[in-house]
């Protein structure tokens, strides 16, 4: 289905915006419940927080470094979205309803194995700033504005890639983290209500 960049925008603001009240529920959890790990090769709650800043983080710098450099206009209300090739591959493997399980590049690795709650914090701030730049782009053309991966210099990517990549990375994480939530052995009581 063929959408435009206004409503790409809109969504993002929408799940981001859900997002982040799911990660501010997290903060109930107290630096046990944050560092578990059901096993040595799974991810905690913290790991996958942390993985979201650093992945989200790399792509914020590139993003306020193009806009930062001109403002190209356009009707986004009326100009449909138009995927990169690799973009669109990437939007598939990240996306939730992809059951497959993928390995992450160790650019994105969690930065440390035991958090406290400012782990969380991070995460919050990097999200509203993402929001911020994205309410404040009415009528800018995302399909024209091209960056790297912070993977490989190689990989281009324009920023409907970017801001669905990352809407959608976001949602398959926070299933993660509801996984962990509901296992029998997490430590203590949590209600995610």
């Amino acid at each position: 289905m063929k959408q435009t960049i206004r409503l790409l925008k809109e969504n993002f603001i929408y799940d981001a915006e859900s997002f982040l009240t799911e990660i501010r529920k997290l903060e109930a959890l107290n630096t046990q419940q944050l560092n578990w790990k059901p096993s040595m090769d799974k991810w905690s709650i913290a790991e996958c927080v942390d993985h979201l800043t650093v992945t989200n983080k790399l792509y914020l710098d590139k993003i306020e470094y193009q806009l930062s450099l001109k403002k190209i206009h356009c009707d986004d209300s009326k100009e449909l979205v138009r995927h990169k090739i690799l973009g669109k591959l990437i939007i598939k493997s990240v996306d939730p309803s992809n059951l497959k399980p993928t390995k992450t590049f160790k650019v994105f690795y969690p930065t440390s194995s035991q958090y406290d709650n400012s782990v969380l914090k991070n995460l919050i701030e990097t999200e509203l700033k993402l929001i911020h730049i994205v309410k404040n782009s009415v009528n800018i053309n995302f399909n024209n504005y091209i960056i790297s991966s912070p993977v490989s210099g190689i990989i281009k990517e324009n920023l409907c890639d970017v801001f669905e990549i990352i809407r959608l990375h976001n949602k398959r994480h926070l299933l993660q983290i509801d996984k962990l939530l509901s296992l029998a052995q997490f430590p203590g009581s949590y209600s995610v209500d």
